[in-house]
């Protein structure tokens, strides 16, 4: 059986803005209004942009149920962040909305590690190998990797993709928590080491770096195993006002 796919035309980040900010007070019937005025002056096809709706209310509206959580603290995260800031924002919601994308940030953050630049050539190969050989794929990396450069996160460059250089920094502690949320959920776990959420190759345009003392216990499980492994899990049913500004 084949994979999905779905993440295949490019979002542009000032619609990511306007929709995380009017998902905040909208209805889902009005927000369908306001993406399509929005969205008009940029996307003249009217699939295309019928398409590109779908996706950001993917991302920012119709998320899944064990999702939900992540996205009702995002929201309230929203307005209190700087416009880089707000990029994890956006970067964790698709993450969670498009498996697609994750293994597509996943391959470029495992690559960059060994070589300063990376072949699209490679990308592509690699992703095909687990999606299959067909156009569609390579729509998808495509666009993948033009939104990518459009957030700002990697170069493009005749030779290959490189990081987009500094890293978005994440000091935030409400982020660092917000963002341990999506790691866990994007890697299909119910606990993790802290070790590899630390190192979280799709990850890859951000610089963080998570210590016990940020994990509050009213939303972590944390614990030690043997002598220097720990792992984290999380809570359900949080209580989340209490950490938004």
């Amino acid at each position: 059986m084949k994979k999905a796919v779905g993440f295949d035309q490019k979002i542009m980040l000032h619609h990511l803005d306007f929709t995380a900010n009017a998902a905040r007070t909208t209805e889902i019937k009005e927000m369908y209004e306001k993406l399509h005025t929005c969205l008009a002056a940029d996307i003249y096809g009217e699939m295309s942009r019928k398409h590109a709706i779908t996706m950001l209310m993917k991302i920012w509206v119709r998320v899944d149920e064990e999702h939900k959580e992540i996205q009702k603290q995002a929201l309230k995260l929203f307005p209190t962040l700087t416009s880089k800031e707000r990029i994890l924002l956006h970067y964790g919601m698709t993450l969670l909305a498009y498996p697609f994308f994750k293994d597509v940030v996943t391959e470029i953050g495992v690559l960059s590690r060994i070589q300063d630049q990376v072949p699209s050539s490679q990308i592509y190969r690699r992703i095909k190998a687990m999606y299959g050989d067909r156009r569609r794929v390579e729509v998808a990396v495509s666009a993948v990797l033009t939104s990518l450069r459009f957030w700002g996160v990697i170069d493009s460059r005749k030779t290959g993709i490189e990081p987009a250089l500094p890293k978005l920094e994440v000091t935030s502690p409400m982020l660092k928590r917000w963002l341990v949320q999506v790691i866990v959920k994007a890697a299909g776990q119910k606990v993790m080491p802290l070790d590899l959420i630390r190192e979280q190759p799709m990850l890859f345009p951000f610089h963080y770096w998570i210590e016990m003392a940020d994990l509050s216990k009213e939303q972590f499980e944390v614990n030690r195993q043997g002598l220097d492994m720990i792992v984290v899990g999380l809570r359900s049913g949080k209580v989340y006002e209490k950490y938004v500004l």
